[in-house]
């Protein structure tokens, strides 16, 4: 998605890119071509189905339709792009990133359609109604205008082109593996989120820079495109491992993230019986010292 792409959400190829002036002048977002997509994991795994559940592993592999790009498998930290005060980029080329996605406008995950707008003024820096977001300081926050804003957003994963060194350009029909940290508990709840909604959806941008009407920068096949659509080639996929939270709170019951009704009402329907998990002092028997340590956790 950019601001001049007349067939948002049909297009055989998504391009990253990034794009602005010394001075700043420049009226568009500095993330300005950006890639959103999402997975629908109703088939999979049911509204409610990952109530105590932990992602382990969170993997998404992305095709390359074109070359000429460097592989850059480190985050840039914004200086290296702001003059003052510009220091020296120790690697060249910039990493492609994926990222969450977030919305304005009104919109939200089940109000917007997958041809929707760019957005009310098209080009218009912080405009555009669905938008590449990283966690700042545990908020959601778009990424899309780093330089202008003066800080370093830190991705959901780096871009690993297969067989590639750093400094090598990546050639066509590259597979890039983003290898999610899970292990961020921001993005943690980021999946767990998507997942409990049925759709994941995420954003892939880079600051490869490019200038006016010229310019390198990756594109990656997408579903629309023909050789996907006869089985040549891969459009993007997911693949997650989910375990059981060990490391939460036991009266938890329902993995919401807070003890409360719901956590009561199950120990209650286990009254008397040995149910393992709402057996909190492990006496084999649901019963009175069970809610006390239930009630003790109330609120958490």
């Amino acid at each position: 998605m950019y601001p001049f792409n007349a067939t948002p959400g049909y297009r055989p190829g998504g391009s990253v890119f990034g794009f602005w002036s010394d001075n700043l002048e420049s009226s568009t977002d500095n993330r300005m071509g950006q890639v959103v997509f999402g997975f629908d994991t109703t088939d999979q795994l049911a509204p409610g189905q990952t109530a105590g559940m932990r992602v382990t592993s969170a993997v998404i592999t992305l095709t390359q339709q074109n070359e000429g790009v460097v592989y850059d498998a480190t985050v840039d930290p914004y200086e290296c792009m702001l003059n003052p005060p510009l220091i020296a980029d120790v690697d060249e080329g910039q990493p492609i990133e994926l990222f969450g996605v977030d919305y304005r406008g009104g919109y939200d995950q089940d109000s917007w359609p997958e041809n929707g707008p760019f957005g009310p003024s098209s080009g218009l820096w912080g405009s555009r109604y669905i938008f590449n977001a990283g966690f700042r300081d545990g908020v959601l926050s778009d990424v899309c205008n780093q330089i202008r804003e003066e800080w370093t957003p830190t991705p959901f994963a780096v871009s690993v082109p297969e067989g590639v060194a750093v400094g090598e350009v990546i050639p066509l029909d590259t597979v890039h593996t983003f290898t999610i940290n899970v292990d961020d508990e921001d993005i943690q709840g980021y999946l767990l989120d998507g997942l409990e909604r049925g759709e994941v959806e995420f954003g892939v941008s880079t600051m490869y820079r490019v200038e006016s009407q010229t310019g390198t920068f990756a594109s990656f096949y997408m579903k629309e495109n023909a050789l996907v659509e006869f089985g040549l080639v891969s459009p993007a996929t997911l693949e997650l491992t989910l375990e059981e939270d060990l490391g939460g709170d036991p009266c938890d019951f329902d993995g919401d993230g807070i003890v409360g009704g719901a956590d009561l009402a199950a120990l209650l329907g286990n009254w008397g019986s040995s149910d393992p998990q709402t057996d909190l002092d492990g006496d084999g028997n649901v019963g009175g010292s069970d809610l006390a340590i239930l009630l003790g956790c109330w609120g958490e």
